[in-house]
């Protein structure tokens, strides 16, 4: 299958309203276990949207600012710079 074609599959609604999304749909669409979801009622369908992740933060570790692992790509300049604005604007208020 490619990235665009359709996929169906079955699932069964348990007693307690949780579905499980078969690992074939969690693996196309790179989901993990913890993944936020937007529920909407469209017509008579029931749509999840994947939630965005969260950006990912510079938290401290012996004094130094280290990006926290989240496994997904990004732009580590743009995210020491967003801290530093963070960190300025709070001094600004200050």
């Amino acid at each position: 299958m490619t990235p665009g074609d359709a996929a169906t599959a079955s699932t069964t609604l348990d007693s307690t309203g949780r579905v499980v999304l078969p690992r074939e749909v969690r693996r196309r669409l790179g989901l993990a276990a913890g993944t936020r979801f937007t529920v909407e009622i469209v017509a008579d369908r029931i749509e999840l949207t994947p939630a965005a992740p969260p950006e990912p933060a510079l938290v401290r570790k012996s004094g130094r600012l280290v990006l926290a692992n989240t496994g997904e790509p990004l732009d580590a300049a743009q995210a020491v710079r967003a801290e530093r604005d963070a960190l300025a604007g709070r001094a600004r208020r200050a």
